[in-house]
């Protein structure tokens, strides 16, 4: 058997992939892949693109911080947000994009610098992984 099951949770949904054949997701530490048979780990997972291959299609996922566990032929990311690619409202991107970045260069008090630049990492990533869509 050359697939293994994939559940992504957030905190509002789960999402049952069903069987895969690969998974690659953005750690903390790098990009790690996962196949048939991998052994028992757990990852952090960072904000990144999460690739799917099931059947022979690619998948594309924009996702947050969170961690994998692999189990058997068994992989579940527990992760922050997960947003298909085709899903992805570019527009609604590019407005998140452009309010982090008028944030960063602000030179208002109060400010909370970390939370902006998570915005912006989330925002270039929702961009990049809308762009993997056919079309």
């Amino acid at each position: 058997m050359n697939t293994f099951h994939l559940d992504i949770v957030t905190p509002t949904k789960a999402l049952d992939l069903g069987d895969v054949n690969y998974l690659r997701a953005p750690g903390v530490d790098g990009l790690f892949g996962v196949m048939s048979g991998h052994r028992d780990s757990v990852f952090a997972i960072d904000i990144g693109g999460v690739k799917v291959v099931r059947d022979g299609k690619e998948l594309f996922f924009a996702t947050g911080r969170g961690y994998a566990e692999v189990t058997g032929q068994k992989a579940q990311l527990l992760v922050e947000s997960i947003e298909p690619a085709d899903k992805i409202d570019v527009s609604r991107a590019e407005s998140a994009l452009k309010r982090a970045k008028e944030r960063l260069a602000s030179d208002e008090v109060g400010i909370d610098r970390q939370r902006a630049e998570t915005a912006l990492a989330r925002a270039i990533n929702r961009l990049e992984m809308g762009k993997r869509v056919p079309g």
